[in-house]
C-alpha cells in the first residue's frame, strides 16, 4: 500500500512522533484490588522517568474503573523495551492483565495548559 502524493505532503508538517501504545487485556480481575496501589506506584514511577506519557482504565457506564482493561501509552525506543518496562508492572507480573503492544505514531491532536501563577491552580485541556 502506498501513500497519495497530496497526503505525504500533509504528513510532513505533523508531529510524526513514534510512541508504543499497551493496550491492558484483562485476564484474572481476582488480583485487582490487591495489586492497584502497587500499580499505581508502578506508574508513577515510568512517569517519572519519562517512559510514560499517558496512562488509564477503560470504563463503562456505571462500571469499575478497569474492568474493561485500560491503556498505556509509553515513550521509547522499541516494543522489546516496551515489554522490558511493563515486565515490572506488579499487574502484568501477577496476571492481573495481558498487555497487546502496537507502535503507535503520534500526527495530530493538542492540548491546552493554562498556569496561575496567583494561586498556583492550572487547567489541562
Amino acid at each position: 500500500m502506498s501513500l497519495p502524493a497530496n497526503a505525504q505532503a500533509m504528513m510532513v508538517k505533523m508531529l510524526g512522533k513514534p510512541l508504543f501504545v499497551a493496550l491492558r487485556i484483562p485476564a484474572d480481575l481476582s488480583g485487582f484490588s490487591e495489586n492497584l496501589a502497587d500499580h499505581l506506584k508502578w506508574a508513577t514511577q515510568c512517569e517519572q522517568r519519562g517512559e510514560l506519557f499517558a496512562s488509564g482504565p477503560f470504563v463503562a457506564a456505571g462500571g469499575v474503573p478497569g474492568a474493561l482493561g485500560g491503556m498505556s501509552i509509553f515513550r521509547a525506543s522499541s516494543e522489546a523495551q516496551v515489554r522490558k518496562i511493563l515486565a515490572d508492572d506488579p499487574f502484568i507480573r501477577h496476571g492481573v492483565y495481558t498487555a497487546e503492544i502496537k507502535k503507535w505514531v503520534l500526527m495530530e491532536g493538542g492540548m491546552t495548559l493554562s498556569v496561575r501563577f496567583s494561586d498556583q491552580s492550572y487547567v489541562l485541556r
